[in-house]
């Protein structure tokens, strides 16, 4: 069977590798490095690009009988595009100057967000303008299962540039010799690790040494409706909240919404029993990790805590209300999972709090403008129909700016007077409609929250072609360019402080839509004072840790078990496979004897060992 999976791999990785080097730059062809030479023409340019558009300049003259202000207009305009396109193409294939034949092309193993059209448009823009050089990059988000591209690059055919998400998966790429050090080159070219919040370095750097740099940073907080919060007089948070005054206010909610409208609502969704106890400061194990010390009179606390919310306070659903909520018309008339889900029920406003990530904005946003921005600015349209003064031929103007901007795309920014347009064509009942949301910080039993952030980041394949490419792409994640857009697109926070950090939260465009404006919170910000990197031990994989733990959480969120067993049970599965695993490989089992100054007893309980203490079953 080994045999037969090693072959289909090698299949696999020549399929990729004839994709990577035949088809997908075909397809991409070179219109976007041509438009990235004319976007570029206008930003203080390279001296390479100022001679490039010193002699296409008067060709393009002579062509089209005008020279623009702005090149990056020309390509802007879906009028003169392809005649630019066609003229630059025609000039390049005749001077010494370009030779878009040549054109290095980098392969990005992502994901599939929109947003990476625009970020590689960015990349290839910001690198003609920083080196004067053009390069490519293609995305290519079918290639992210670590075994196989460690596997392709082995036979020199994986992706340039490797992504990868928390610390467990970047010490993988280490350990089998595929990401590049660029400690020095880092520090230089000033994408260090004293560059990005420091949650993130162990997502980048494995024993003193960065092989990585972040794309976003990943982690959840607390939305709630403002709206309900004001009908049932709860003010809006200023401080963090306990697990008191969630508890009190949730409740000032239920009952509100039951007494004065018979309706049933739900105080808060998405606590879980995973992520509860590490915001008090459980850890699943040591701090050298070579053992779980997650039972703990703190931890049973904890667990106990979440089932209360859902079988004592009766604030938060058990799975089977959240499902009956669901099919009563709550959400979708389906009881399904997904109808059922916190978000679903949050959307609806069946939930009056959820804890959710800044990328729900655009979801939302669009729930908004179906609901709300744009049935308001058709009524607001059809009011103006008959109105012939200058006036009111403004206003239709800037309505229909707003209508067609958010039916294309409502992350893309609309002018500040088609925004105001907007916002003053919604009346108080259409905002009851739409999510006006607030944010918070995530409770504890202390008002001190805390955030187990991920880092999602890119590092450079040491086996591709273009690793001098790779390392400038690793730059670019540094840049202000590449930082602000991950804010703008509300695709969680970028990882560099001084981008994100400002004084009213941060800073668009786009201006978040109306309802929606928290989205911008310094809260989001304020969460890095508080976050930790995922707990990981080099004695267990992560991914093993998650099936290990997830059942008995399943059972704990169920009341098949009380919080004290579940503290036994998910200790004893992490202490049992790390002691598998020590008995198997004899590399670890020397490592974590150095660590401890034990030696190894498989017919011993692993935490008795390191604590030379008995541990009460």
């Amino acid at each position: 069977m080994r045999w037969v999976i090693l072959a289909l791999l090698f299949i696999l990785t020549l399929m990729t590798a004839f994709a990577y080097t035949v088809v997908l730059p075909d397809d991409q062809r070179d219109e976007d490095v041509i438009a990235a030479y004319f976007e570029a023409a206008d930003q203080e340019p390279h001296a390479n690009v100022r001679a490039v558009f010193a002699a296409f300049g008067p060709r393009y003259e002579n062509a089209t009988g005008r020279i623009p202000s702005r090149w990056s207009d020309v390509i802007r305009d879906a009028d003169l595009r392809d005649e630019a396109i066609a003229l630059f193409r025609e000039f390049a294939s005749e001077s010494d100057l370009v030779d878009l034949a040549s054109v290095p092309v980098l392969v990005w193993s992502t994901d599939d967000n929109p947003a990476r059209k625009i970020q590689c448009q960015l990349f290839r823009t910001w690198h003609l303008r920083n080196y004067g050089e053009p390069v490519d990059i293609i995305t290519d988000p079918a290639n992210r299962q670590i075994t196989k591209t460690i596997v392709q690059s082995l036979a020199n055919a994986g992706p340039d540039l490797i992504e990868s998400y928390g610390p467990a998966q970047i010490r993988q790429f280490v350990a089998s010799g595929m990401a590049m050090d660029v400690t020095e080159v880092a520090q230089e070219k000033g994408f260090g690790l004293d560059t990005v919040f420091p949650v993130a370095h162990e997502s980048m750097a494995v024993d003193d040494r960065q092989y990585a740099y972040p794309c976003n940073l990943g982690y959840t907080v607390m939305f709630y409706h403002r709206d309900m919060f004001r009908e049932a007089g709860i003010p809006e948070p200023t401080t963090p909240w306990t697990y008191d005054d969630l508890i009190a206010n949730s409740r000032r909610i239920i009952e509100h919404y039951r007494e004065a409208h018979n309706q049933r609502k739900f105080g808060v969704m998405g606590l879980d029993g995973w992520g509860m106890p590490l915001v008090e400061g459980t850890r699943f194990y040591t701090e050298d990790g070579t053992v779980s010390a997650y039972n703990t009179p703190e931890t049973v606390r904890i667990l106990r805590q979440f089932q209360d919310l859902m079988y004592v306070e009766h604030v938060m659903p058990t799975r089977a209300e959240a499902a009956s909520a669901a099919s009563s018309g709550g959400a979708t008339m389906n009881a399904d999972a997904e109808s059922a889900s916190a978000s679903s029920l949050f959307k609806n406003k069946v939930a009056a709090i959820v804890r959710d990530g800044r990328w729900s904005y655009k979801g939302w946003a669009e729930l908004n403008r179906d609901r709300a921005y744009v049935p308001a600015i058709e009524r607001r349209l059809e009011e103006l129909a008959d109105l012939t003064s200058p006036a009111a031929e403004a206003q239709r103007a800037l309505l229909i700016e707003a209508r067609d901007t958010l039916e294309r795309e409502v992350l893309e920014p609309m002018s500040e007077g088609a925004y105001e347009a907007l916002a003053s064509a919604l009346t108080d009942a259409d905002r009851a409609r739409m999510l006006d949301v607030g944010v918070m910080h995530v409770p504890s039993f202390t008002g001190t929250p805390w955030y187990e952030v991920g880092a999602r980041v890119a590092m450079v394949n040491r086996t591709s072609a273009h690793v001098e490419e790779g390392r400038h792409f690793l730059e670019f994640l540094a840049s202000r360019e590449y930082n602000e857009q991950i804010n703008q697109t509300f695709d969680s926070i970028c990882g560099v402080p001084k981008y994100c950090r400002d004084e009213n939260g941060i800073s668009g465009p786009p201006r978040p839509l109306p309802g929606l404006e928290a989205f911008d919170s310094p809260v989001f910000a304020e969460a890095m004072d508080y976050a930790e990197a995922a707990q990981m031990s080099p004695y267990i994989g992560d991914n093993i840790k998650g099936i290990l733990v997830a059942p008995w959480i399943e059972r704990l969120t169920n009341e098949v078990i009380g919080p004290a067993e579940a503290a036994r049970r998910i200790e004893d599965v992490i202490n049992e496979r790390i002691a598998a695993n020590l008995a198997r490989d004899t590399k670890l089992r020397a490592k974590w004897e150095r660590a401890t100054g034990k030696t190894f007893n498989p017919d011993l309980d692993l935490r008795a060992q390191v604590s030379g203490e008995a541990v009460t079953p």
